[in-house]
């Protein structure tokens, strides 16, 4: 993982080969990357490799503490003080498709797919933030089937592979040349990022509370 800094543009970048699967690690990395960020600046999230991102590492344990440092991540995204462009040059899995939807602004390359396969796994989280990229009913049926979800499902987020990067870059100093403080002012007053990131760690913790009283 590497963090490169362009005057106001950051640019943080998932470099775990093969798949950029994340481990504690990486999901610390993201948290401290966005806490980090100051709020007249943008971060724009890609990822080396022909995978976006597989999700959870499954050599770590899917055990509770792990579900909530993966959580903490995806929250610290949500609240990032800066304004977030997330690239996805390829397949977005789990915890790497929820990545893509706590985004500002959401890109993906035209042949690459989403899939949710929490249920598979053994955990139910992760609506609140896939309904962010998808409408909630399809947001539903990918986390209850796991099916592949096409890029062309998302629109305007899709990019040709070639035009990803560019238009992600483009993305980000199109945020950072609008007048000082109203990126931030929009998303504090909205108040939608706040609403999702409450939602999740809902999920979350409905889903250990959960967990304890079945074992």
């Amino acid at each position: 993982m590497r963090v490169q800094r362009e005057g106001r543009l950051v640019r943080a970048t998932l470099e775990r080969p093969p798949v950029n699967a994340l481990d504690a690690a990486a999901y610390r990395w993201l948290t401290e990357t966005c806490a980090a960020m100051r709020p007249d600046e943008c971060l724009l999230i890609d990822a080396a490799g022909r995978v976006f991102s597989a999700g959870h590492d499954r050599g770590e344990p899917a055990d509770g503490e792990s579900l909530a440092v993966g959580a903490a991540a995806l929250t610290a995204v949500l609240r990032c003080p800066a304004p977030v462009v997330v690239a996805a040059q390829g397949p977005a899995i789990g915890a790497g498709a929820l990545l893509l939807a706590a985004a500002d602004i959401p890109l993906i390359a035209s042949d690459a797919w989403l899939k949710l396969p929490e249920l598979d796994v053994g955990v139910t989280v992760g609506h609140a933030i896939l309904s962010r990229l998808l409408p909630p009913a399809v947001a539903s049926r990918a986390l209850l089937t796991s099916e592949r979800i096409p890029a062309a499902v998302l629109g305007t987020a899709v990019r040709p592979p070639d035009d990803l990067a560019p238009a992600a870059e483009d993305a980000a100093r199109t945020l950072l040349g609008k007048p000082l403080g109203m990126v931030s002012l929009a998303r504090r007053s909205w108040g939608e990022r706040e609403h999702a990131a409450a939602a999740y760690e809902s999920e979350v913790t409905a889903f250990l509370t959960r967990d304890r009283d079945v074992t």
